[in-house]
Protein backbone atom coordinates (compact mmCIF):
# COMPACT_ATOMS: atom_id res chain seq x y z
CA UNK A 1 0.00 0.00 0.00
CA UNK A 2 1.61 3.22 -1.20
CA UNK A 3 5.07 1.74 -0.84
CA UNK A 4 4.26 0.40 2.62
CA UNK A 5 4.31 3.74 4.35
CA UNK A 6 3.45 2.20 7.72
CA UNK A 7 4.70 -1.05 9.21
CA UNK A 8 3.73 -2.22 12.69
CA UNK A 9 5.38 -5.02 14.64
CA UNK A 10 4.47 -6.06 18.16
CA UNK A 11 7.15 -7.31 20.53
CA UNK A 12 6.32 -9.46 23.57
CA UNK A 13 7.67 -12.30 25.69
CA UNK A 14 6.37 -14.93 23.26
CA UNK A 15 8.24 -13.41 20.33
CA UNK A 16 11.79 -14.72 20.24
CA UNK A 17 12.58 -13.22 16.85
CA UNK A 18 15.85 -11.30 16.69
CA UNK A 19 14.55 -7.72 16.92
CA UNK A 20 15.61 -5.81 13.77
CA UNK A 21 18.43 -8.33 13.49
CA UNK A 22 20.34 -6.31 16.09
CA UNK A 23 20.44 -8.71 19.05
CA UNK A 24 23.49 -10.65 17.84
CA UNK A 25 25.52 -7.93 16.12
CA UNK A 26 25.38 -4.23 15.21
CA UNK A 27 23.20 -3.55 12.17
CA UNK A 28 22.64 -0.54 9.96
CA UNK A 29 18.94 0.29 10.01
CA UNK A 30 17.35 0.67 6.57
CA UNK A 31 14.13 2.42 7.64
CA UNK A 32 13.07 5.13 10.04
CA UNK A 33 10.97 4.07 12.99
CA UNK A 34 10.50 3.98 16.72
CA UNK A 35 10.04 1.54 19.59
CA UNK A 36 7.29 2.32 22.08
CA UNK A 37 8.10 0.29 25.20
CA UNK A 38 5.08 -0.58 27.34
CA UNK A 39 6.56 -3.17 29.71
CA UNK A 40 9.95 -4.51 30.66
CA UNK A 41 12.98 -2.87 29.09
CA UNK A 42 16.58 -3.37 28.08
CA UNK A 43 19.54 -1.45 26.77
CA UNK A 44 20.72 -0.53 23.29
CA UNK A 45 23.69 1.04 21.57
CA UNK A 46 22.50 3.56 18.97
CA UNK A 47 25.13 5.29 16.87
CA UNK A 48 27.74 4.56 19.50
CA UNK A 49 25.74 5.85 22.48
CA UNK A 50 24.13 3.60 25.08
CA UNK A 51 20.51 4.06 26.16
CA UNK A 52 18.54 2.27 28.87
CA UNK A 53 15.02 1.43 27.72
CA UNK A 54 12.29 1.61 30.36
CA UNK A 55 8.49 1.12 30.34
CA UNK A 56 6.47 4.07 29.00
CA UNK A 57 9.20 5.34 26.71
CA UNK A 58 9.85 5.88 23.03
CA UNK A 59 13.11 5.51 21.12
CA UNK A 60 13.33 6.93 17.61
CA UNK A 61 15.85 5.66 15.07
CA UNK A 62 16.59 6.91 11.57
CA UNK A 63 17.68 4.94 8.54
CA UNK A 64 21.46 4.51 8.27
CA UNK A 65 21.69 4.54 12.08
CA UNK A 66 23.74 1.71 13.58
CA UNK A 67 21.85 -0.25 16.24
CA UNK A 68 22.90 -2.98 18.64
CA UNK A 69 20.54 -4.42 21.25
CA UNK A 70 22.75 -5.05 24.27
CA UNK A 71 20.13 -6.44 26.64
CA UNK A 72 16.52 -7.49 26.26
CA UNK A 73 14.31 -8.02 29.28
CA UNK A 74 12.39 -11.33 28.88
CA UNK A 75 9.27 -9.39 29.87
CA UNK A 76 9.81 -6.72 27.22
CA UNK A 77 6.61 -5.64 25.50
CA UNK A 78 6.24 -2.89 22.98
CA UNK A 79 5.49 -1.87 19.44
CA UNK A 80 7.90 -1.08 16.62
CA UNK A 81 6.56 1.33 14.02
CA UNK A 82 8.26 2.33 10.78
CA UNK A 83 6.77 4.74 8.32
CA UNK A 84 7.64 7.54 5.97
CA UNK A 85 7.65 11.19 6.99
CA UNK A 86 6.80 12.81 3.67
CA UNK A 87 3.47 14.21 4.87
CA UNK A 88 4.81 15.19 8.29
CA UNK A 89 7.87 17.14 7.15
CA UNK A 90 5.81 20.05 5.73
CA UNK A 91 3.98 20.30 9.05
CA UNK A 92 7.27 20.39 10.93
CA UNK A 93 8.48 23.13 8.63
CA UNK A 94 5.51 25.25 9.69
CA UNK A 95 6.29 24.90 13.40
CA UNK A 96 8.38 27.98 14.20
CA UNK A 97 11.77 27.38 15.81
CA UNK A 98 11.23 23.65 16.10
CA UNK A 99 13.80 21.52 14.30
CA UNK A 100 12.02 18.35 15.28
CA UNK A 101 14.18 15.92 13.34
CA UNK A 102 17.38 17.40 14.76
CA UNK A 103 16.01 17.09 18.28
CA UNK A 104 15.07 13.46 17.78
CA UNK A 105 18.40 12.71 16.11
CA UNK A 106 20.32 14.09 19.10
CA UNK A 107 17.87 12.80 21.73
CA UNK A 108 16.38 9.56 20.36
CA UNK A 109 15.12 8.31 23.75
CA UNK A 110 12.51 10.00 25.91
CA UNK A 111 10.08 8.98 28.64
CA UNK A 112 6.32 9.16 28.11
CA UNK A 113 3.34 9.68 30.36
CA UNK A 114 1.14 6.55 30.70
CA UNK A 115 -1.69 8.56 29.14
CA UNK A 116 0.47 9.26 26.07
CA UNK A 117 1.26 5.58 25.66
CA UNK A 118 -2.44 4.76 25.90
CA UNK A 119 -3.26 7.23 23.14
CA UNK A 120 -0.48 5.91 20.90
CA UNK A 121 -1.57 2.30 21.40
CA UNK A 122 -5.12 3.28 20.47
CA UNK A 123 -3.89 4.87 17.24
CA UNK A 124 -1.77 1.80 16.48
CA UNK A 125 -4.67 -0.61 17.02
CA UNK A 126 -6.87 1.44 14.67
CA UNK A 127 -4.14 1.57 12.02
CA UNK A 128 -3.48 -2.18 12.36
CA UNK A 129 -7.14 -2.96 11.77
CA UNK A 130 -7.29 -0.77 8.68
CA UNK A 131 -4.02 -2.18 7.30
CA UNK A 132 -5.35 -5.72 7.73
CA UNK A 133 -8.54 -4.84 5.93
CA UNK A 134 -6.64 -3.14 3.13
CA UNK A 135 -4.36 -6.11 2.58
CA UNK A 136 -7.10 -8.76 2.80
CA UNK A 137 -9.47 -6.93 0.48
CA UNK A 138 -6.67 -6.14 -1.99
CA UNK A 139 -5.88 -9.83 -2.38
CA UNK A 140 -9.41 -11.21 -2.39
CA UNK A 141 -11.45 -8.74 -4.41
CA UNK A 142 -10.42 -7.48 -7.81
CA UNK A 143 -13.19 -4.90 -7.58
CA UNK A 144 -11.49 -3.46 -4.51
CA UNK A 145 -8.77 -1.96 -6.69
CA UNK A 146 -11.30 0.40 -8.26
CA UNK A 147 -13.61 0.85 -5.29
CA UNK A 148 -13.96 4.31 -3.71
CA UNK A 149 -13.79 2.59 -0.31
CA UNK A 150 -10.19 1.63 -1.08
CA UNK A 151 -9.24 5.29 -1.24
CA UNK A 152 -11.26 6.05 1.90
CA UNK A 153 -9.40 3.35 3.85
CA UNK A 154 -6.07 4.53 2.47
CA UNK A 155 -6.81 8.09 3.58
CA UNK A 156 -7.87 6.86 7.02
CA UNK A 157 -4.56 5.04 7.42
CA UNK A 158 -2.63 8.09 6.29
CA UNK A 159 -4.46 10.49 8.62
CA UNK A 160 -4.14 8.19 11.62
CA UNK A 161 -0.48 7.62 10.81
CA UNK A 162 0.14 11.35 10.59
CA UNK A 163 -1.58 11.91 13.93
CA UNK A 164 0.45 9.15 15.56
CA UNK A 165 3.76 10.42 14.24
CA UNK A 166 3.01 14.03 15.12
CA UNK A 167 2.05 12.88 18.60
CA UNK A 168 5.41 11.16 18.96
CA UNK A 169 7.22 14.23 17.63
CA UNK A 170 5.42 16.38 20.20
CA UNK A 171 7.01 14.30 22.97
CA UNK A 172 10.36 15.83 22.05
CA UNK A 173 9.40 19.49 22.35
CA UNK A 174 10.70 19.65 25.93
CA UNK A 175 14.24 19.33 24.58
CA UNK A 176 13.90 22.81 23.06
CA UNK A 177 14.67 24.41 26.42
CA UNK A 178 17.96 22.58 26.79
CA UNK A 179 19.79 25.14 24.62
CA UNK A 180 20.75 22.63 21.99
CA UNK A 181 22.87 24.44 19.42
CA UNK A 182 23.39 23.67 15.77
CA UNK A 183 26.48 24.53 13.82
CA UNK A 184 26.58 26.08 10.39
CA UNK A 185 26.72 22.72 8.63
CA UNK A 186 23.61 21.55 10.48
CA UNK A 187 21.82 24.68 9.28
CA UNK A 188 22.91 24.05 5.70
CA UNK A 189 21.53 20.51 5.86
CA UNK A 190 18.24 21.60 7.43
CA UNK A 191 17.72 24.31 4.81
CA UNK A 192 18.56 21.84 2.03
CA UNK A 193 15.94 19.39 3.32
CA UNK A 194 13.28 22.09 3.38
CA UNK A 195 14.23 23.47 -0.04
CA UNK A 196 14.42 19.99 -1.54
CA UNK A 197 10.91 19.16 -0.36
CA UNK A 198 9.43 22.22 -2.06
CA UNK A 199 11.58 22.26 -5.21
CA UNK A 200 12.70 18.77 -6.28
CA UNK A 201 9.89 18.38 -8.81
CA UNK A 202 11.18 21.30 -10.87
CA UNK A 203 14.78 21.89 -9.75
CA UNK A 204 17.13 19.00 -10.47
CA UNK A 205 20.54 20.71 -10.32
CA UNK A 206 22.73 20.89 -7.22
CA UNK A 207 23.73 24.45 -8.16
CA UNK A 208 20.16 25.66 -7.52
CA UNK A 209 20.22 24.46 -3.91
CA UNK A 210 23.75 25.75 -3.36
CA UNK A 211 22.84 29.20 -4.66
CA UNK A 212 19.86 29.36 -2.31
CA UNK A 213 22.38 29.33 0.55
CA UNK A 214 24.99 31.50 -1.18
CA UNK A 215 27.46 28.62 -1.33
CA UNK A 216 29.52 27.21 -4.17
CA UNK A 217 28.20 23.88 -5.47
CA UNK A 218 31.43 22.13 -4.46
CA UNK A 219 31.39 23.36 -0.86
CA UNK A 220 27.66 22.77 -0.56
CA UNK A 221 28.03 19.21 -1.86
CA UNK A 222 30.89 18.54 0.56
CA UNK A 223 28.73 19.60 3.54
CA UNK A 224 25.75 17.43 2.53
CA UNK A 225 28.07 14.48 1.87
CA UNK A 226 29.71 14.92 5.27
CA UNK A 227 26.40 15.20 7.17
CA UNK A 228 24.44 12.47 5.38
CA UNK A 229 26.96 10.18 3.74
CA UNK A 230 25.44 10.89 0.33
CA UNK A 231 25.88 13.62 -2.26
CA UNK A 232 23.04 16.14 -2.79
CA UNK A 233 22.64 14.83 -6.34
CA UNK A 234 21.77 11.44 -4.88
CA UNK A 235 19.07 12.97 -2.65
CA UNK A 236 17.63 14.90 -5.58
CA UNK A 237 17.53 11.70 -7.64
CA UNK A 238 15.97 9.79 -4.75
CA UNK A 239 13.26 12.45 -4.34
CA UNK A 240 12.46 12.45 -8.06
CA UNK A 241 12.36 8.67 -8.20
CA UNK A 242 10.10 8.48 -5.16
CA UNK A 243 7.66 10.95 -6.72
CA UNK A 244 7.83 9.18 -10.09
CA UNK A 245 6.94 5.84 -8.48
CA UNK A 246 4.11 7.44 -6.54
CA UNK A 247 2.65 8.98 -9.70
CA UNK A 248 2.99 5.74 -11.65
CA UNK A 249 1.37 3.75 -8.83
CA UNK A 250 -1.44 6.05 -7.76
CA UNK A 251 -2.42 8.30 -10.66
CA UNK A 252 -3.86 7.84 -14.13
CA UNK A 253 -1.23 10.12 -15.68
CA UNK A 254 0.60 8.83 -18.75
CA UNK A 255 4.37 8.44 -18.81
CA UNK A 256 4.59 11.51 -21.02
CA UNK A 257 2.46 13.56 -18.65
CA UNK A 258 4.63 12.56 -15.71
CA UNK A 259 7.83 13.45 -17.55
CA UNK A 260 6.37 16.90 -18.31
CA UNK A 261 5.11 17.37 -14.75
CA UNK A 262 8.56 16.61 -13.35
CA UNK A 263 10.20 18.78 -16.02
CA UNK A 264 12.41 16.22 -17.72
CA UNK A 265 13.78 17.34 -21.12
CA UNK A 266 11.62 14.81 -22.96
CA UNK A 267 9.86 11.46 -22.55
CA UNK A 268 12.75 9.49 -24.06
CA UNK A 269 15.24 10.94 -21.58
CA UNK A 270 12.82 10.29 -18.74
CA UNK A 271 12.36 6.66 -19.78
CA UNK A 272 16.10 5.99 -19.98
CA UNK A 273 16.68 7.73 -16.63
CA UNK A 274 14.02 5.59 -14.92
CA UNK A 275 15.10 2.30 -16.47
CA UNK A 276 18.74 2.91 -15.53
CA UNK A 277 17.72 3.36 -11.88
CA UNK A 278 14.94 0.80 -11.49
CA UNK A 279 15.66 -1.85 -14.10
CA UNK A 280 12.43 -1.53 -16.09
CA UNK A 281 10.66 1.14 -18.11
CA UNK A 282 8.11 3.48 -16.51
CA UNK A 283 5.32 1.78 -18.45
CA UNK A 284 6.40 -1.68 -17.31
CA UNK A 285 6.54 -0.41 -13.74
CA UNK A 286 3.06 1.09 -14.04
CA UNK A 287 1.67 -2.18 -15.37
CA UNK A 288 3.13 -4.05 -12.41
CA UNK A 289 6.18 -5.61 -14.02
CA UNK A 290 8.49 -4.19 -11.34
CA UNK A 291 12.05 -5.32 -10.98
CA UNK A 292 14.39 -4.77 -8.06
CA UNK A 293 17.89 -4.72 -9.50
CA UNK A 294 18.09 -0.97 -10.02
CA UNK A 295 20.56 1.26 -8.23
CA UNK A 296 17.92 3.25 -6.37
CA UNK A 297 15.25 0.65 -5.59
CA UNK A 298 15.88 1.12 -1.87
CA UNK A 299 14.38 4.59 -2.00
CA UNK A 300 10.69 3.83 -1.71
CA UNK A 301 9.52 6.97 0.07
CA UNK A 302 10.35 10.59 0.58
CA UNK A 303 11.29 9.77 4.17
CA UNK A 304 14.76 8.81 3.01
CA UNK A 305 15.32 12.40 1.94
CA UNK A 306 13.71 14.20 4.84
CA UNK A 307 15.47 12.25 7.57
CA UNK A 308 18.53 13.59 9.37
CA UNK A 309 21.46 11.24 9.11
CA UNK A 310 24.70 10.68 10.87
Amino acid sequence: MDNERIRIRRVDSTNNTNILGAETEPVQIDRTGCLICTKGGGSILLNGKEYTIEPNSVTVYFSYSVLRILKRDPKLEGIIISCNLETIQPLLNKVSDFNGLFLMRQNPYTKLMPSQVEVFVTYINLISGLLTRFEVESHNLQEWQHSPIREIVRQQIQLLGNSLMLGIVSCYTHFINKNITYNRKDEVLQKFIRQLYTSYRTEHDVSFYAEKQCLTPRYFAAIIKEKTGKAPSEWITAALLSETKRMLNTTSMTVKEISVELQFPNQSYFGKWFKNLVGCSPLEYKKGNKQSDGKYTEYNTFSEITEIHK
